[in-house]
């Protein structure tokens, strides 16, 4: 698998060294959102080598794209799933690097972050899939023994105790037998409080903005009625709650369930509307005996969100125009969460050195200040809207000058805005 990595990346490198050569501009011939979406769609459908041959594209072409911190990631997520660790811990570490502040972080999974500490710490990661299976089964092998003897030394220790205190009581006083007697009744009666908790859809998504629910069911295995105090904990911004689900109005703190029955409820909760696409918080449940508060049992979840991801590219035909050139400025949005994004309001902001035209696509609206305004009624996961601007370079534009404009993304449904710099074009001689 590496030695097919090493091929791709060295036949995109030669690729880019006969164009630069031969006096084409090879940015001006591929668009890295187009290849972006290329790269995210094949990492939808598995195809993961697909899925690193065109973000490796992007990165080669386009180092400076506004999508570097996505290409990252998702080179990240196909180099683990392709079997080549040592690549997705490398660039996992770079997207940490680079992106300390990325409110993306929290979408990272567990064992990615765990590479990329293996990494750190000078450890080599070996992508042969077959030596990797094999560690695997060795490792298990090795664990079932360790259990194994784990549990013998467990049975003996309890044997040799058990004899112990067979024997101390035989040898103590009828009033220390009294007080053994009594914490042992009171040892089996924990034992004997036995509550199963169950979550339903744990780990479902949840739309941001929107509230969601979890079935639960609390299950006293017990021999014997108990009565429970029940705490459901997030974060404060989640609003979570405990209702049952015959009087959903009503919060529930504490139950009281006879042996075999069953509690069937619900946890409530609001997804808010600024988190990302696959935004992951932790949720707790517990139950604590009414009686012996140390008796407890913890179910732990996930909520995680699900909202649409909306990225920006802006640019001119060209990287480089000449002063009173006419030429198209295209801005592409694309969608890339597992929402339909919708009710998109697009402020384009041209950079000073341009003078607005036309733009043949869609209706807008043009502001005092130059701002054209475009409405985007939808855009499904994965797909991308384009919105094209006839322009012209102003012919006082000086020799050096970096065109460089502003965009912002109203998301009428999410109540947020996002703002995007453009790619910048350079003014050079006619």
């Amino acid at each position: 698998m590496r030695f097919i990595t090493v091929l791709i990346r060295a036949a995109i490198l030669g690729l880019i060294a006969m164009l630069l050569g031969s006096g084409f501009v090879y940015a001006s011939e591929i668009d890295d959102a187009t290849v972006f979406v290329e790269a995210f769609n094949a990492f939808q459908k598995k195809d993961y080598l697909l899925a690193l041959e065109k973000t490796s594209q992007i990165n080669q072409v386009f180092p400076d794209s506004p999508l570097r911190d996505l290409t990252l990631l998702l080179i990240a997520r196909s180099s683990i799933k392709s079997g080549d660790n040592q690549l997705a811990a490398i660039t996992i570490n770079k997207f940490m690097d680079e992106f300390s502040d990325s409110a993306l972080k929290s979408t990272i999974e567990e064992e990615l972050l765990a590479l990329g500490s293996r990494l750190k710490k000078g450890e080599s990661l070996q992508p042969n899939k077959q030596l990797q299976e094999a560690a695997l089964k060795i490792k298990n092998d090795r664990l079932l023994l360790e259990r194994a003897a784990a549990l013998k030394l467990e049975q003996e220790k309890l044997a040799k105790e058990k004899a112990e205190r067979e024997r101390l009581a035989f040898e103590k006083a009828e009033s220390e037998r009294r007080e053994r007697e009594r914490l042992a009744a009171e040892k089996a009666e924990k034992e004997s409080i036995k509550t199963v908790i169950t979550l339903l859809d744990s780990g479902s998504y949840v739309a941001a903005g929107q509230n969601g629910n979890m079935p639960i069911e609390i299950s006293n295995r017990g021999k014997s009625s108990q009565e429970f105090l029940v705490e459901v904990s997030a974060a404060p911004e989640y609003a979570v709650s405990l209702v049952s689900a015959g009087k959903p109005d009503e919060t529930v703190a504490q139950i009281k369930l006879a042996a075999g029955k069953t509690f069937n409820g619900k946890v409530l909760f609001r997804m808010p509307a600024d988190k990302v696409d696959g935004h992951r918080a932790s949720l707790t449940i517990k139950t604590i005996s009414s009686k012996f508060s140390d008796v407890i049992q913890v179910k732990n979840t996930h909520l995680v969100a699900s909202a649409p991801l909306v990225r920006v590219v802006a640019k001119l035909a060209k990287p480089q125009v000449a002063p009173g050139e006419q030429l198209r400025y295209r801005v592409t949005v694309l969608n890339i969460g597992s929402q339909a994004a919708q009710d998109l309001t697009v402020r384009v902001q041209l950079p000073p050195q341009l003078d607005f035209m036309n733009s043949p696509d869609l209706k807008f609206q043009k502001e005092q200040d130059g701002t054209l305004v475009f409405r985007v009624e939808r855009i499904e996961t994965g797909k991308l809207a384009e919105i094209s601007l006839d322009v012209k370079v102003r012919g006082n534009s000086r020799i050096g000058e970096e065109l460089r404009g502003r965009i912002e993304v109203l998301d009428g449904q999410l109540h947020r805005k996002d703002i995007f710099t453009t790619s910048a074009s350079v003014v050079q001689p006619k």
